[in-house]
C-alpha cells in the first residue's frame, strides 16, 4: 500500500500533466477533472511497486487514457449532449500564448490530440507513446504524421503562416 506522502508527491508532480491529457481526450475541463481524480484514486488502489519514476509516470498516463476511452465508449456518455464547447478552460489553465494552438488541437479528432500532446509537450518518443497507448508503432507513426499535417492545414486556414506558424509551441516540421 502506498503512503499518503507518496501519493501526494505523485499528485503534485503529475496532476497537471494528467489533467491536460484527459482534456485532450474529452475536450472539456469538467470531464478532465473527473478523469484525473479517478486516475489518482486508481493509484491509491494499485498495490504493485514501480520500477522507476518514469514507470510511475507512464502508468499514470496509461491509466488516464484507458479511463477516458472507457468513459467515451459508455452508453451513458453517448446519450449525453455536450454542454461545453472546445474552448480553452478557465483562465490560468492554458497560457494565452498557447490558446490558439490549443483551440486548433481541440479541432483535431481525438486519436490525434493525445499523440501530439505526449510527443511535443511531454517529450515522449513515438515508440514510448505507442507502448503507452498499446498501439502498433507503425500505426502511431502514421497517425502522428496525419496529426501534424492536419495541424498545418488548420493553422494555414487560420491565417498562421511563416514566422507566426513557426512560433507556435507545436513544431510543424518533419521529425522521427
Amino acid at each position: 500500500m502506498r503512503t499518503q506522502k507518496e501519493i501526494m508527491d505523485l499528485y503534485e508532480r503529475y496532476y497537471e500533466m494528467i489533467w491536460r491529457i484527459c482534456l485532450m481526450q474529452f475536450g472539456n475541463s469538467h470531464d478532465a477533472y473527473d478523469a484525473t481524480q479517478e486516475t489518482f484514486i486508481r493509484l491509491m488502489d494499485y498495490s504493485k511497486s514501480f520500477r522507476s519514476e518514469e514507470h510511475k509516470k507512464a502508468w499514470l498516463i496509461r491509466v488516464a487514457i484507458n479511463y477516458c476511452k472507457d468513459v467515451m465508449k459508455s452508453s451513458h456518455r453517448k446519450r449525453e449532449i455536450a454542454l461545453e464547447t472546445n474552448k480553452p478552460p478557465e483562465a490560468g489553465k492554458v497560457p494565452d500564448e498557447y490558446a490558439d494552438v490549443y483551440e486548433t488541437m481541440m479541432e483535431l479528432p481525438n486519436e490525434y490530440r493525445t499523440i501530439l500532446y505526449l510527443y511535443f509537450y511531454e517529450g515522449y518518443t513515438l515508440k514510448e507513446i505507442a507502448g503507452m497507448m498499446k498501439m502498433n508503432p507503425s500505426t502511431l507513426r502514421s497517425r502522428f504524421a496525419k496529426a501534424k499535417e492536419l495541424m498545418r492545414e488548420y493553422l494555414e486556414e487560420e491565417g498562421m503562416t511563416g514566422e507566426a506558424k513557426r512560433s507556435v509551441p507545436i513544431p510543424i516540421k518533419k521529425e522521427d
